[in-house]
């Protein structure tokens, strides 16, 4: 009996998380997609989509915490505390941009925004790109609390649009916010 049950929860979870990957990839690219179309994409049914995910707004819940859950382990794949610190930080910002687009659609999105709750707990977990952002600066702090850690992620938000608007190579969007963030976009005024 323990190994129905177990079989069960093995085939249960696998069920979860095909249908999570699945609205993953088709919100991506696909916002307003229906629920039907999620349930097609991950090979299931509709009725068992339900089972899972009773409304749409238990399943945004749901994907945006593993979205949550793949961003922090990104930044613990990508070693952030090893190495030097401006190598350390372009291992990061390449690990964000490999989830591709649903990270600003999730961020972004206003029915998961609403939900103080969840909007809290999903400003969460990027402490090690905090420490990593002030391991890498070389000069002292002049602007308000927190503005690294917000330039880093709006840097990576106008990654992910280069990268769906195919406006540059990989690499070179990379580099431009690596280059944003070390060293600005606009040079001082020489006057």
């Amino acid at each position: 009996m323990a190994e129905l049950k177990s079989l069960d929860t093995g085939v249960r979870s696998r069920t979860r998380k095909a249908i999570l990957e699945a609205a993953i990839g088709v919100l991506a690219t696909s916002p307003a997609a229906s629920l039907s179309d999620i349930a097609t994409a991950a090979g299931v049914g509709r009725s068992t989509l339900h089972r899972y995910f009773p409304e749409r707004a238990a399943l945004m819940r749901a994907v945006a915490l593993h979205v949550h859950d793949m961003c922090n382990a990104a930044i613990d794949r990508a070693e952030p505390a090893c190495g030097a610190p401006l190598a350390a930080l372009r291992r990061v910002v390449e690990a964000q941009l490999d989830l591709g687009p649903i990270v600003p659609f999730i961020y972004n999105e206003p029915t998961i925004m609403a939900d103080p709750e969840l909007s809290a707990f999903l400003d969460t977990g990027d402490e090690a790109i905090t420490e990593l952002l002030e391991r890498a600066s070389t000069q002292p702090q002049t602007s308000p609390p927190g503005w690294p850690r917000l330039a880093f992620w709006a840097l990576l938000d106008a990654g992910y649009a280069a990268l769906r608007r195919n406006t540059a190579p990989r690499v070179e969007i990379i580099d431009a916010i690596m280059a944003s963030l070390t060293s600005g976009t606009i040079a001082p005024d020489p006057s």
